[in-house]
């Protein structure tokens, strides 16, 4: 997975004491040199070579070393130009392994040196951002009093106040228009005005932009214009719709007929054509962007995205045979891939990801983990979760194949992921996510290095790592209520733990120690495999008894009392959907048809709110789920189905529902959603006749027809509920 452009990250390390901002004196000498908006002509040909780079075909290590080495070169030439010097940052912080502590520390120390400095003292507060963010405000706003006439401060103290857990809608305008007013023509804010919901910012921005893009002859300015029709569509009356596409078509035609030829011009067509539906023209563009700049990175997203967009993956109800048929398919097409671009980590990583379910050849797939480990040691620009090691672990495992290896694999893995994580941990965002995931890598890891250290015959190193694992599922001491998500969590991590109890006594040859593990592991799952899935735990359960001389009718009796157990333990219950019973908040929201909603129109009904967005792919696997619900409860006067997008672009959601024949309502609310503080989508609400959120269901686990059977259930629960 490739992680998103506009995560910002958090350090431990404590920073900078207060006494530090003493240093900061009254007056801050200004700039050195240079534009404060905009690099020189000279800096930014320089700056726009550095750019070019990323696109040659090179491993990522050896690009970004190649970039960072450019920038020192430039800082040399120009060392008083904040342009130079902000890129330069953001080299060293690109990639997931970086020691953002050392940095930190690095620029406090240059930000002491030079304490009247507003560049220095402006890229400290920046990497606070995240790991700070308390004392990044103080550092900024500090700066922003000192240097009224530096803008940069401005910028990024308007990303703090759009973040999750700074949000302050008036402080984020507030910084934009200084930014703005200091600097009108600067591009780097239209992101943040798009979102900013001040309409008058948003009209200004789009005014100047469409001026500044008709005339313009620059090969990298095409990119905008997606920029500029986002704009224009949030400030146009969902009815004028039609007359804005009518408008891009001339746009379109425009950009056309500039024959830049660039790679942003050829976004700049597909983007548009996307916009007005034209299929045609849009394969077109990203066929030409394919054919001129086959080893960009560009080329790479467009040749793979199409390859998932042709062959979605099977739905969970899929036959075998369609199965193997998707299978085959993506085992010829990342075949292909790592041809083209064999320095291409993400590339190799799907196509060991293929070959491991499609039973390869062990030859197959070591050949394929050692181009990927290749491409990884001179990449380093991407990681899974769980990390690809740990997939081909279990396959070494699976085959006892290398068995003496899995060790060292598990930990490196467990070493790589743990810095990722420590990278990615932000105080800009609400708990959970990076401690999530690890803890889900864990989970996944620790079980095999466990196994691993059985087969070895080292009893007490398999004994140390299954205490580590009960250590990290044991539960919180909490005088709360246990809710659904914990109840579920918690019988997950007991199905791992006793999993991976009973899998190390067997190999350790104590069979009845192993048949109980298993057994309470059964006990403790909450819906076995469906019937296309092999069920290994039972089979393997089963075999052990039999070995034990257990009988058929004392298998039974035991399958039985498990049963009874479960509805004991209230794990049998134990769903996707979690209980809430929460007032949704009020909202008024446009639909695609140009009708105002709001909560008054739920009541008297339950309801079933959708988020999604036409970029998100297990949205895109639930819609039509979401279709067939809406059609069977379409007749119903006490049901309601309805859909809330998030999407920012919001031109592109009505071509998206006509080209898949929906027809359930959709609400235009990303900024309602990201205000109710929704981070990840799909997300289903089930509203009582009261406005109460009574369950909410987050992600789709490819199973629709389960899905929509207990959606339904729960619509029909929530029925006599205000």
């Amino acid at each position: 997975m490739t992680a998103g452009p506009r995560t910002s990250f958090r350090f431990a390390l404590r920073l900078f004491p207060v006494l530090c901002l003493l240093l900061i004196t009254d007056v801050i000498l200004a700039q050195s040199g240079g534009d404060r908006c905009e690099p020189p002509p000279a800096v930014k040909e320089e700056l726009k070579n550095v750019s070019k780079l990323s696109d040659a075909d090179l491993p990522y290590n050896v690009r970004r070393e190649r970039q960072i080495t450019m920038l020192q070169e430039l800082l040399k030439k120009y060392p008083g130009d904040f342009h130079v010097q902000r890129r330069y940052l953001d080299a060293r912080l690109s990639g997931f392994s970086v020691d953002k502590d050392a940095l930190v520390a690095e620029y406090r120390e240059r930000m002491q040196k030079n304490a009247k400095d507003p560049i220095a003292i402006y890229l400290y507060g920046r990497l606070l951002v995240g790991r700070q963010t308390k004392e990044a405000i103080e550092v900024l706003q500090r700066l922003s009093q000192q240097a009224p006439d530096f803008p940069w401060t401005h910028l990024q103290l308007a990303q703090v106040y759009q973040s999750p857990n700074f949000r302050d809608a008036a402080k984020s305008n507030e910084h934009l228009k200084h930014l703005v007013a200091k600097c009108p023509a600067t591009l780097d804010a239209l992101g943040l005005i798009l979102r900013s919901g001040d309409k008058e910012m948003m009209t200004s921005a789009a005014k100047n932009l469409r001026a500044r893009l008709e005339s313009s002859k620059n090969n990298d300015e095409p990119g905008y214009w997606g920029d500029l029709w986002a704009l224009e569509f949030k400030l146009t009356a969902i009815p004028e719709h039609p007359l804005l596409r009518q408008r891009i078509a001339e746009d379109l035609k425009h950009i056309r007929s500039s024959n830049l030829q660039s790679k942003e011009w050829f976004q700049a067509l597909q983007a548009g054509y996307k916009q007005v539906a034209d299929k045609t023209n849009q394969r077109w563009a990203e066929d030409e962007l394919v054919r001129l700049l086959p080893k960009s990175s560009v080329a790479r997203n467009l040749v793979q995205s199409r390859f998932y967009d042709e062959h979605p993956f099977p739905k969970g109800d899929a036959s075998e045979a369609e199965r193997q048929t998707y299978q085959k398919a993506l085992i010829q097409a990342t075949t292909e891939w790592v041809k083209l671009w064999p320095d291409d980590e993400l590339a190799w990583s799907m196509h060991v990801n293929a070959l491991i379910p499609f039973e390869a050849s062990n030859a197959d797939v070591e050949a394929a983990y050692k181009g990927y480990a290749k491409a990884h040691e001179q990449g380093g620009f991407s990681y899974s979760t769980p990390p690809l090691e740990v997939q081909v672990a279990r396959f070494y495992l699976k085959r006892g194949l290398h068995v003496e290896r899995v060790p060292d694999l598990i930990q490196k893995s467990l070493r790589e992921f743990e810095q990722i994580n420590k990278n990615m941990r932000s105080d800009l965002y609400s708990r959970g996510g990076p401690d999530d995931s690890l803890k889900y890598v864990r989970l996944e890891a620790w079980p095999l290095l466990a196994e691993a250290y059985a087969r070895l015959k080292q009893p007490a190193k398999a004994q140390q790592v299954l205490a580590q694992l009960a250590d990290a599922i044991k539960p919180k001491d909490s005088k709360e209520p246990v809710g659904d998500a914990e109840k579920r969590s918690f019988a997950y991590n007991q199905l791992v733990y006793w999993q991976a109890v009973g899998k190390v006594a067997e190999f350790e040859q104590r069979k009845l120690d192993a048949l109980t593990a298993y057994q309470t592991a059964l006990l403790f799952r909450a819906t076995p495999p469906s019937a296309e899935d092999k069920d290994e735990l039972t089979d393997t359960a089963r075999r052990l008894w039999k070995e034990l001389k257990g009988t058929e009718q004392g298998w039974q009796a035991y399958l039985a009392r498990t049963v009874v157990s479960k509805s004991k333990l209230n794990t049998a219950e134990i769903s996707s959907w979690d209980s809430k019973n929460t007032e949704l908040p009020a909202f008024e929201l446009t639909d695609l048809q140009g009708r105002k909603w709001s909560l008054a129109d739920l009541k008297g009904k339950v309801a079933l709110i959708n988020l999604w967005a036409t970029w998100c792919g297990p949205c895109r696997m639930e819609l039509p789920y979401v279709q067939k619900l809406r059609e069977q409860m379409k007749d119903r006067k006490d049901v309601l189905v309805l859909t809330l997008n998030t999407d920012e672009e919001i031109g592109k959601v009505e071509p998206f529902m006509k080209e898949n024949k929906y027809t359930f309502p959709v609400l235009l609310g990303q900024a309602y959603a990201e205000g109710q503080g929704v981070n990840s989508i799909p997300r289903n609400w089930v509203i009582s006749v009261g406005g109460k959120v009574m369950f909410e269901g987050i992600g789709f686990g490819n199973d629709g027809e389960e899905w929509l059977k207990k959606a339904t259930q729960l619509i029909e629960k929530v029925k006599g509920t205000n």
